[in-house]
């Protein structure tokens, strides 16, 4: 059986937290068209904190990249920081987000990039639960 080639969606993001409702609408369109909107509830929460992390965090303008082939999406944001995310201990002041991205996910990790990094997750078909 062939594999399908995989298909891209990118959206550049204002290097603000107004860009937030541009990644998560953006995020909702291109699941819901690719038929994956029964991840839509999870890509939209993983979206919303890898965004949020790389605009208070990283440097230069966000990238998110959504990616399917068969039956798993990637989401991507891309930053021009080198600085790589880490968990710290959750509590009322946070610490919650990476957590959450792991939780929902099938996996997730970090690609270093020229310049900056790309973090990302994949998410299967139905959600994870």
């Amino acid at each position: 059986m062939e594999v399908p080639a995989p298909i891209d969606a990118e959206c550049p993001l204002p290097d603000s937290v107004a860009g937030l409702a541009l990644a998560r609408d953006f995020t909702l369109a291109t699941l819901t068209g690719w038929g994956f909107g029964a991840v839509a509830d999870d890509a939209l929460l993983i979206v919303t904190e890898l965004a949020t992390n790389a605009v208070e965090h990283g440097a230069g303008k966000p990238l998110l990249r959504l990616r399917h082939a068969g039956a798993v999406v990637r989401v991507e944001v891309a930053d021009d920081s080198p600085v790589l995310p880490a968990t710290r201990p959750a509590g009322p002041d946070g610490g919650w987000g990476l957590r959450l991205v792991r939780e929902l996910s099938l996996g997730w990790g970090v690609t270093p990039a020229t310049p900056g990094k790309v973090v990302w997750c994949e998410l299967g078909l139905s959600p994870r639960g």
